[in-house]
Parts: C-alpha cells; structure tokens; sequence
C-alpha cells in the first residue's frame, strides 16, 4: 500500500487515494455529470483529494491545504475550486467507493438480513444568515446546528447515506426516504426517534425489516391503536397497530389512501442488567413476526448493536474532528457533507482491508489507528500491525466529565455588541 504520509520525498497521498479514488475514474464521473473545466492546477481530480486529504487530517486549515498541495496556490483559489464541483460528482463518487466496500469480504449478516444502523446527529456551521434561517439554532446567539439523518453498515462501519435537516425537525418523516437507499432484506435497527405508521408500512412495502426502540407511550394498551393480538412468551407478542385518524401533514393524501388499515408487528421488552447503562428496561417494536426464526432473545441482542452508530459518530465528531462545519453556503455545506462521507469511508475501506488478512470482524479493528497508519504507515509496514479492539462486555466508565470548560463567560450577544461593552 502507498503511503499518504510526510516522507523525505514529500506528502505522496495521491498514490493511496489513486488505489480507491483513481484520478482517472474522478474526472470520467465528473464528465458524466456535464461538468466541465478548463486544464488548471485544481482540476476536479486534485481538489477531490485535497478536500479528503483535509478532512482526514483532523479538519485542517486551508492554509495547511495550501502547504499540503505542493503547488503555488492560494486558500482562496482552493475554494473557488471546492465550489465548481457538482453535487452529483461526489455522489457518485460515495457510490463508487462503497461498492468497493461491498464488493470486498462477505458482508456480516444476521439470518440473511444485512445489518443497517440509523441515527440523527448534529453538527455547528458558520453563523450566516442564510444557515441560520435554514437550519435554526439552540440559544438565539448560538451558532446554527445542522441535524443529519445517516444511515451506517454495521458490517464495514462504512456510512452509506446522510440527510440534511433543521434542528428542530423530526427524524421519522425522512426514514422513508432512508429505505430508498437500501436493498429489499436489510435489517435496519433505529432509535426511538423512528417508530411511525406511515415509515412502518413503506418498510412492509419495500421488504426491510426494521427494529426500532419503543417510548412509553407507544407501548401496545387496551383502548389505544395498539393493542396485543397473541402472546409468544414472557415479554413477547403480536400487536396491531391501527391506522390513524388524522393524516400527517408531510403525507400526501394519495399516499395516505393506500396505506393498510392496520399492521401486525412484534413487540418485545428486555431487562438489562448490564453495569453502566442508564436504561434498565427495554422494549423494542419489529417487523420480525416469525417466533421460530426470530427468538425474542436474538431481537434484544441484534437492537443492542445500534450503539455501534454512535461510535461512528465518535470517531466522525471526534477523531477526524469534523464536529464543526466550515463551508458558509447552503450547497458547500451539502458537498461538504459528502466529502465527509468520502473520507470517513475512505478510512472504512483500509480497515476492512485489514480485517480481511487478520481475519475478524471489520468493527473489531481500531478506526484511530487505521487512520494513523493510513497517513503515516501505510508505504511501509504491513496494515497486520493495525490495533485490534479487545473485547471487554463488563466494562463500563461513569458518565462524567474530567476536563473541566474553561471558565470563560458564555457568549450572549453579537460579537460586534461584545466588543463595544469590552470597549
């Protein structure tokens, strides 16, 4: 494997890029596209690899960009570059990679079903007017925060698809858009945010399996429109859950027309005893009907596998240190949030890799590492030598914080008012 790390002959990340990014297959996607462009310094090929080269170097700054290209360039030119690539480039660029990844080992399945994992995350962008009236803000001086619907391989870890939305938005109107993205079989396991009517009937309809963690008042009871139709076992049984009454307003009343009068679902509780955890009791809603083929036990165990999704929201939010976003226009922020996709990827499919020749699964490999070999070691040592996770089921660290903030006053006005009473 090449190296993209600092050597005596310079920064050689292309070569590396070029073994899942080919330069070549870059400008043929983006003739594809229409695009087209002058013979330049920053073609599309150069700024799709500094742009990941950026970003997999802990969010660097443009003015490390500048030093990393080698070429007489300016911040300002590499931003100009940044924008004249089309939307529809590093989409497809995201679809050729991951199928590089699914191309590779058999993918980790769980009686036949791919494992999928969805959740909704938050990230800050610049204080614009623009990204401020779109994506809406906690405090009025804060700065916006961008919500993001993304849907990870528990298999590889590799992200698969993200949906922009406000802050205040709710998830469970945009899953539907989610299962476009998915093949008939998956097995996706979502959070609480997640259970709907309407989402529970397009997975029927499309052939996903869902399982999705249920709230209090969601629970099957006499006099709702969830009701329990058999009892499979302690903690286990059918439901039905009734159409409602009133249609949602983000339904079309044709779509609305054709939805079942009622669905039968399968509700089952655990009661978990593991240390550390803030939960102790657990009820989960699933497509899985079949008692035989799914044991209640297997769900509970399958569900506790979502927490895998917050992990790689770790590693994007903290190891790549990608928590703040820096693009200050509504189309850099969703080519930023592909190229993201691509980077985070990128580093996916050296750890499967990986995994591959140390034969375990591709979750068991360190990701911070496989970056640190990725920029560092990759032309030189063998990726046997990437760190293995160990195993601990009966670890668990108390939630409590022991870097303290600083004690700076928060910030509760414009800067410019800041200045003036500072004055």
């Amino acid at each position: 494997m090449a190296s993209i790390g600092p050597d005596a002959g310079g920064v050689k990340y292309q070569a590396a890029l070029n073994k899942h990014l080919p330069q070549g297959r870059i400008r043929q996607l983006a003739r594809e596209c229409g695009h087209q462009w002058r013979e330049r310094t920053l073609g599309p090929a150069m700024t799709v690899h500094l742009w990941i080269m950026q970003v997999l170097l802990c969010n660097l700054s443009m003015a490390g960009v500048c030093h990393l290209s080698q070429k007489a360039v300016t911040a300002a030119a590499i931003c100009q570059a940044k924008a004249r690539l089309p939307l529809q480039l590093l989409v497809r660029l995201n679809q050729f990679l991951l199928e590089q990844i699914e191309s590779g080992p058999a993918q980790l399945t769980w009686h036949g079903h791919r494992l999928l994992g969805g959740d909704g995350t938050c990230y800050y962008t610049p204080d614009t007017s623009r990204l401020r009236k779109k994506f809406g803000s906690k405090k009025p001086f804060g700065f916006p925060l961008l919500k993001a619907v993304t849907l990870f391989s528990l298999g590889s870890g590799a992200m698969l698809w993200q949906i922009p939305l406000p802050y205040k938005r709710q998830e469970s109107p945009v899953l539907a858009n989610l299962l476009g993205r998915v093949r008939r079989g998956d097995l996706i396991i979502l959070d609480r945010a997640y259970p709907a009517f309407f989402s529970l009937c397009q997975a029927r309809q499309r052939g996903v399996e869902l399982i999705i963690r249920l709230k209090k008042n969601l629970f099957a009871r006499a006099g709702s429109r969830r009701t329990v139709n058999k009892r499979l076992g302690k903690n286990d049984a059918l439901i039905v859950w009734r159409k409602p009454k009133e249609r949602p307003h983000w339904i079309s009343k044709k779509q609305w027309k054709k939805l079942p009068a009622s669905l039968t679902l399968r509700q089952t509780s655990i009661h978990v005893k593991r240390r550390g955890w803030r939960t102790r009791h657990i009820t989960v809603l699933s497509t899985l009907t079949d008692p035989d083929k799914y044991p209640a036990d297997q769900i509970t165990q399958v569900y506790v596998r979502r927490w895998e999704v917050e992990i790689n929201f770790r590693h994007l939010k903290q190891t790549l240190n990608l928590e703040h976003l820096k693009s200050q226009s509504l189309a850099g922020v969703e080519r930023e949030l592909l190229i993201r996709a691509l980077a985070y990827n990128l580093v996916c499919a050296t750890k499967q890799k990986a995994a591959q020749m140390l034969e375990v699964e591709p979750s068991h490999m360190s990701f911070a590492d496989t970056l640190h070999f990725l920029l560092l070691a990759a032309g030189t040592a063998s990726p046997e030598q990437i760190k293995i996770n160990p195993r601990r089921p009966g670890r668990f660290e108390p939630r409590r914080l022991k870097r303290q903030n600083k004690n700076y006053l928060p910030l509760n006005c414009s800067r410019a008012d800041a200045r003036k009473q500072a004055a």
